[in-house]
């Protein structure tokens, strides 16, 4: 690493226990970090593809419609709870938004996107939801196989004083 880049962290966020606690998790470690960083929260909002079937389209239309609207209260509800280490940490937030699975579209962001190299990418163990559950899988094992960073998966529940205690 070179030592003038900060240590950069990518956290993908949602409003699911495990999101919160790749939150909590990537937070608390770069409280303990000795190096210069840069946490990045980061928001997924995975929409349907259109095809070249109109009668499908408006159904996929009125999904992604539905989509958008979920995902404004749910980043809400995301920013309300990372909001609690603005006095401890420095941070960015990221909101995109693709047609997709959510481990492809974040694979993409990470290599094509963010035009700074990811020393570790911090997600918690969740699905896609609806059909792209069925097709997707779980984001964190897309993420595993196909970035060239560290992928650290964090369970659904990550208590900061679980650092302190020793666990």
């Amino acid at each position: 690493m070179d030592a003038l880049r900060p240590y950069t962290i990518v956290v993908r966020i949602d409003s699911t226990p495990e999101g919160y606690a790749a939150a909590e998790y990537a937070s608390s470690l770069c409280l303990k970090l000795k190096v210069k960083f840069r946490l990045i929260f980061l928001f997924v909002v995975a929409l349907y593809r259109r095809t070249g079937l109109q009668l499908i389209n408006r159904q996929t239309d009125q999904l992604n419609t539905d989509i958008r609207e979920d995902a404004e209260n749910e980043m809400v509800r995301c920013k309300q709870f990372i909001s609690r280490f603005e006095s401890l940490l420095q941070y960015e937030w990221i909101s995109i938004k693709d047609e997709g699975n959510v481990g492809p579209i974040i694979a993409r962001f990470i290599k094509d996107s963010l035009h700074t190299p990811v020393d570790l990418v911090v997600v918690g163990r969740t699905t896609d939801v609806g059909i792209k559950k069925i097709v997707g899988g779980h984001v964190s094992d897309y993420l595993l196989a196909n970035l060239s960073c560290p992928v650290m998966v964090v369970k659904d529940t990550y208590d900061v004083s679980d650092d302190e205690n020793g666990k």
